[in-house]
């Protein structure tokens, strides 16, 4: 029977043995990366989703034999350092997810390889920083202090020691702190009974995300 394009089935998705010493102790995952980018690059339905694909299809078309052998393999990681990790590929365009025999998990590849990256000590302390949004988000909701902190961030000597030591563009937007946090804001949900039945009507979870919550309350209070 002919392979069916994985996509065209719901897509199964392998789970990551992140337990496992060596998911993140190889120093450099550059053979499934190079199994993965081949396959992609010879597809590229996915080259406007992100901009970890032209990145990649520009590594190779500028490489020196217009393949993924022609790619400097220390230049995977400016393909890994574009991904953040949405799932479109997966989940809508990729032809080749599971079960489809070629088994392309694009972003567990990326997600890898990121891990790898952190363990081996290569995100700096800008990066390290911007990520822990639970850590400045701490100043969300705090009088005197948010409005100071708010203040400050839009300062031009903080934007440039901002860009120095975060990498944050001076020019670039850069959202506010909220006075409330959305979480002391949002009421309580109603306690609704449970009712087993395909068409009941029940209780649906919003996941406000540290954006919603730290940054901008008001969407999740208008959901």
């Amino acid at each position: 029977m002919a392979v069916r394009e994985g996509s065209l089935e719901a897509p199964t998705r392998h789970p990551i043995d992140w337990k496992s010493p060596g998911t993140t102790t190889k120093a450099r995952p550059s053979s499934e990366l190079e199994r993965i980018f081949d396959i992609c690059h010879g597809c590229r339905r996915c080259v406007a989703l992100c901009g970890a694909f032209p990145t990649l299809f520009d590594l190779v078309d500028e490489g020196k034999s217009g393949e993924v052998d022609g790619v400097e393999k220390k230049d995977y990681w400016k393909v890994v350092d574009q991904c953040y990790l949405c799932d479109l590929c997966y989940m809508t365009k990729c032809p080749y997810v599971p079960p489809h025999e070629w088994n392309v998990d694009f972003p567990h590849t990326m997600l890898r390889a990121k891990a790898i990256k952190f363990k081996n000590g290569g995100v700096d302390f800008g990066s390290k920083f911007l990520s822990s949004t639970d850590v400045h988000g701490k100043f969300a909701g705090i009088p005197i202090v948010v409005q100071a902190a708010n203040a400050v961030n839009q300062t031009r000597p903080m934007r440039a020691l901002m860009e120095s030591t975060l990498h944050v563009d001076r020019n670039a937007w850069l959202p506010s702190l909220a006075t409330r946090k959305f979480r002391s804001a949002a009421p309580k949900a109603a306690d609704l009974p449970v009712k087993n039945g395909e068409r009941t009507p029940g209780k649906v979870a919003i996941y406000a995300t540290c954006y919603i919550n730290y940054n901008e309350p008001g969407i999740g209070l208008t959901c």
